[in-house]
């Protein structure tokens, strides 16, 4: 209830008091979510229309998300071209560390589709796109390459879903 209400004896609220601060998400900024999820394209208008809310409103939550890292970034989902490719994993082992610096060196390699550390004997987890056997080579030798790497295996993937 608003100051104003309380001191007038009135009962209507403030829809101001309902905002969340502070990185906690309700039930609308869980849907916003979703809806951005699934169209990162949405317009203000539709998300607004969607979630029964003003334009305003709706971007201003969207700038909380963002500035609260819950939104990292919008990205475009791009179809595989028709030509054949070929997916791989790639496992790596550094010589050096810390990592982080080796890995800046090729993370954003456009072969590169994820990246995972991971615990165990190597270092690192790539899956990679690739047009044929001899771009996969190439990828495989330019990764050896980069200092700090000490070793890199390739596995070709043969199905990605079961049969």
């Amino acid at each position: 209830m608003s100051k104003t209400a309380a001191e007038h004896g009135g009962m209507t609220e403030n829809p101001s008091e309902h905002r969340q601060t502070g990185g906690v998400r309700d039930a609308i900024d869980e849907k916003l979510v979703a809806l951005l999820s699934a169209d990162a394209r949405m317009t203000l208008t539709a998300l607004a229309r969607a979630l029964a809310l003003s334009r305003t409103a709706v971007q201003a939550r969207m700038a909380r998300l963002e500035r609260d890292r819950v939104i990292l970034g919008y990205r475009a989902v791009v179809a595989e071209r028709d030509e054949e490719t070929l997916q791989a994993v790639l496992t790596l082992t550094f010589s050096r560390r810390p990592c982080l610096p080796v890995v800046r060196t090729f993370r954003h390699w456009p072969e590169i589709r994820e990246y995972f550390s991971v615990t165990g004997p190597n270092d690192a987890v790539l899956i990679v796109r690739v047009g044929d056997a001899h771009a996969l080579s190439a990828l495989v030798d330019r990764l050896s390459a980069v200092a700090g790497v000490a070793s890199v295996q390739s596995a070709v993937v043969l199905r990605t879903e079961l049969d």
